[in-house]
């Protein structure tokens, strides 16, 4: 594809473990990327973020308009500023990313990486044909993201869609919730528990394991896909949207998990919300960028 557009945005993803950054057209054409290891400080991350972009710009033809970020951790999207994270990175609550000084003083938005990703998802994913949707992700933790009226539903605290935070059961008095019971580490900590296996077994080994026709896989994919499936048909039937949407890298366990949660969904919804549309996320790995790249779109072209 060639680079020349007359104009562009950066969109850019902060992760835990990777950081990317892609030139983004108005119809959300991704015309270059670029990635690295998310570094271990603030500081260094912010730098990075800097050096993804400049490279992006480096014989770019067009003009840059605007840079869009897509961060782990909550975001007040009105300062553009990270106002909690948990330890997968240390020390980000705080951290001002629309102050960054990138290009010749581009305007930088902000949001939290699901609510992007939710809404990538809502404007040219698999969401699109929907005014409201629920976007889930289910990967090392669980997210998500509300979308009414084709817009990112916050809340007064930005933390609307945050299910994870879910309580789904108790040990003794400690609540168990939803990020800690059905997401990859959870189905990892289930099995090792039915196995009795003296170290966690990785997920994509559990997988491998249950397609090769291990019972005791794939009952546990199954049983954390159901439990997933009752606690998303609450969810739902709380907020009644037109479409959910699921998307993470437990997604990619592929049937065995889709079919397991896709029927305790419809069998836990009251039955006039049977048939909400359950939909696997369409952007893959890039939701999230091409979210926030839309948003900069949004900021400069409202």
């Amino acid at each position: 594809m060639s680079d020349w557009v007359s104009a562009c945005v950066v969109g850019v993803d902060i992760g835990g473990s990777k950081i990317s950054a892609g030139l983004v057209t108005p119809k959300g054409e991704i015309l270059r990327t670029r990635s690295v290891a998310t570094p271990s400080t603030p500081s260094a991350i912010l730098a990075e973020v800097k050096q993804l972009c400049h490279e992006l710009f480096a014989g770019f033809r067009g003009e840059i308009v605007a840079i869009g970020i897509g961060s782990a951790g909550m975001v007040d999207s009105k300062s553009g500023q990270v106002i909690h994270a948990n330890d997968n990175l240390p020390g980000w609550t705080g951290t001002p990313l629309a102050a960054l000084q990138i290009g010749d003083g581009l305007p930088v938005v902000a949001e939290n990486d699901a609510r992007a990703l939710s809404y990538g998802e809502a404007k040219m994913g698999a969401g699109r044909d929907y005014t409201s949707l629920l976007c889930v992700t289910v990967g090392t933790g669980v997210g998500g993201g509300i979308i009414l009226d084709g817009e990112i539903w916050r809340g007064p605290n930005y933390s609307a869609g945050e299910i994870g935070y879910l309580v789904v059961g108790w040990e003794g008095d400690k609540p168990i919730i939803l990020d800690q019971f059905v997401s990859g580490p959870g189905i990892e900590r289930a099995y090792q528990a039915s196995t009795g296996a003296e170290d966690r077994i990785p997920l994509t080994e559990i997988t491998r394991r249950a397609y090769g026709g291990e019972l005791i896989a794939a009952q546990t994919i199954k049983d954390k896909a159901r439990q997933l499936g009752v606690v998303l048909g609450g969810f739902v039937a709380a907020i009644n949207p037109a479409a959910l949407v699921i998307g993470g890298g437990v997604s990619q366990i592929g049937e065995l998990w889709w079919n397991a949660l896709e029927a305790a969904f419809r069998e836990s919804v009251p039955p006039l919300l049977r048939s909400t549309p359950v939909l696997p996320a369409k952007l893959g790995v890039e939701a999230v960028l091409l979210g926030a790249a839309m948003l900069a779109w949004d900021k400069v072209t409202p």
